[in-house]
């Protein structure tokens, strides 16, 4: 606990607001627990699940602000892989698989499904996971190591195909969810991807074998329309059907104007994330209700050790920032509890990871004994820097964060610690996810308006550690890393071994081990997932950045199918909290 010496007034009104808030919401949870019939005290239970029935709701429309990766919930909508992911223990489920087998990891084999088609109606065979393959090689993804073991796709049967790989690769089947499938055309005209972020979705078309269609606006990780709209697919051939007509997707709102739109309009929009501040009013909402659920989530912080501040190159520095930084305020106070605390930046709920924490025990009680953590001994190691580098320790050493303006709340505290350690933090705010990337992508190769921390949201896309890890390997889009041997050799053997493999979890340990040494991200707490979902909607939120838009449904009394009739009250009173994966 670091709260000696925060007693300033801000930091005390914000500390005695919160605790009331956090106060109001046991309340409420408490009485609808004890008294579901005294509805003008507590909170009613959500009748939503029993007026859905599983099928397509003609005229139905659903519109959503997905402000983190919003790409990653479209791409499984409109496209199709061998494997999707799933919000389960494994991450993922069969999608134009229905079986699979693997020869020591090197050599992975598939059973296609024999009735899935494209869009337009075409038949999907081995033929088109080949013809794609090829498109794939060259101009493949890079965010793993897919594009450097791939070696070739080998059709066995008309349903049947081999995958060779140049050395094992136990995440293969994690790759193989963005393994997704185009038509011909589409490919000749737009090819694969050939980005740092992966799925391709330039332009509206029948190109995909999703349930549903890209009908209007294009969304990669790099560029978007305002506006995204899909439409039911009605010759798809899965079982997990569209249930909703139309879906919507807005990419350039600010949190607060989706914030307003889903509480107080009824119509306007159905479901966005919320900051932890706005549970009480979600829940309070005549038109919204709160879902919530524990994440495989993470907060990426950089520092820049390429060209930023030649500080951050210091280790000292990059010490004295961890540490100043209180991850149990921010996780009890600014993000009212909503999360758990992590020593480095990737989730413990991923699989094992949480056991690879536990197996750092030892170290972790050894390190804090050999290193000062308190307020003053971590201002001298400033001081001490600042010194060596001919610089007045009397001012305060100045760095620049870029952040989105949807993790506002965590800046302002963050900026407080580190102000307490002499290290004054400028803010530069944007409103776009794809303006953060663009100035993490543009660093390596050193193109970028100078940084020196840069915040974003790294919402779980592989449902593997690797989706947090992959940023620490030197030399590619995403990392902001000088060269580092061993944590390369660390990362390859990572990937190497299956997650079932008895030397996964002391690989995962050890890499947590070397990043938490070397203080190479800002750690911070891994957050839940919350969102403000309209009362009509039935959706349990996951674990992940997907929002599962073929799981959507909607009730007769939603806004897009009961026509003029008037929302009743009776159906705008407080409903209880919808906790997933707790």
């Amino acid at each position: 606990m670091k709260f000696q010496g925060r007693s300033t007034f801000a930091l005390h009104n914000r500390y005695i607001s919160t605790i009331a808030l956090l106060l109001v919401m046991v309340v409420l949870e408490f009485c609808a627990s004890k008294s579901a019939a005294a509805a003008d005290i507590g909170l009613s239970s959500d009748p939503t699940a029993e007026l859905v029935n599983g099928e397509l709701r003609p005229g139905s429309h659903v519109k959503l602000f997905l402000p983190n990766l919003p790409y990653l919930a479209i791409s499984h909508a409109v496209n199709a892989a061998l494997l999707r992911p799933e919000n389960n223990e494994r991450g993922w489920q069969y999608d134009l698989a229905i079986s699979h087998t693997n020869h020591d990891d090197k050599v992975w084999d598939f059973e296609l499904r024999k009735d899935a088609v494209f869009h337009d109606g075409r038949a999907f065979n081995a033929d088109s996971v080949i013809e794609n393959m090829r498109f794939f090689k060259q101009a493949p993804f890079t965010f793993s190591k897919l594009h450097l073991l791939f070696e070739r796709a080998e059709k066995l049967g008309e349903y049947r195909v081999r995958f060779h790989l140049k050395e094992p690769y136990g995440a293969f089947l994690h790759d193989a969810i963005w393994l997704q499938f185009y038509t011909p055309e589409y490919l000749a005209k737009h090819g694969w991807n050939g980005k740092p972020t992966c799925p391709n979705l330039a332009e509206p078309g029948l190109f995909g074998m999703g349930p549903y269609v890209l009908h209007k606006g294009y969304i990669e990780g790099d560029r978007s329309s305002p506006e995204v709209v899909l439409k039911a697919n009605p010759i798809y051939w899965g079982e997990d059907k569209a249930k909703v007509e139309t879906i919507t997707i807005y990419t350039n709102l600010t949190l607060a104007q989706a914030r307003e739109q889903v509480l107080q309009d009824e119509a306007v929009l159905d479901l966005t994330p919320v900051s932890f501040a706005d549970q009480l009013d979600t829940v309070m909402s005549p038109y919204a209700k709160l879902a919530v659920s524990t994440s495989l989530n993470n907060y990426a912080m950089h520092i820049n050790m390429i060209n930023g501040d030649p500080a951050l190159l210091d280790q000292r520095i990059r010490f004295a920032i961890n540490h100043a930084i209180d991850q149990e305020y921010l996780l009890n106070l600014s993000m009212l509890g909503e999360g758990v605390m992590s020593p480095t930046m990737v989730s413990p709920n991923f699989y094992k990871v949480d056991g690879a924490i536990a197996s750092l025990a030892p170290f972790f009680a050894e390190y804090h004994q050999q290193n000062q953590t308190d307020i003053e001994s971590l201002k001298r190691l400033v001081s001490d820097y600042q010194k060596e580098q001919g610089l007045d320790p009397n001012q305060p050493l100045q760095l620049t964060v870029v952040a989105q303006e949807s993790f506002q709340f965590l800046i302002g505290d963050i900026q407080y610690f580190l102000s307490q350690i002499n290290i004054a933090l400028q803010v530069e705010v944007v409103f776009a996810e794809k303006i953060v990337f663009g100035r993490l992508f543009d660093t390596w190769q050193g193109k970028n308006k100078p940084w020196d921390l840069l915040l974003w949201g790294n919402y779980d896309w592989f449902k593997h550690p690797w989706s947090a890890f992959f940023v620490y390997r030197p030399f590619n889009d995403w990392s902001t890393l000088p060269p580092n041997p061993y944590l390369d050799a660390l990362s390859d053997q990572l990937l190497k071994f299956n997650v079932e493999s008895d030397e996964y979890q002391s690989l995962l340990a050890e890499v947590i081990r070397h990043v938490y040494e070397q203080n190479y991200m800002v750690f911070l707490p891994t957050p839940n997932n919350v969102y403000a979902v309209n009362k009509e909607v039935k959706f349990d939120p996951g674990r992940s950045a997907f929002v599962y838009l073929r799981d959507l449904e909607v009730t007769d009394w939603h806004w897009s199918i009961r026509g003029d009739k008037p929302y009743p009250k009776l159906r705008m009173v407080p409903l209880q909290i919808n906790r997933q994966n707790f």
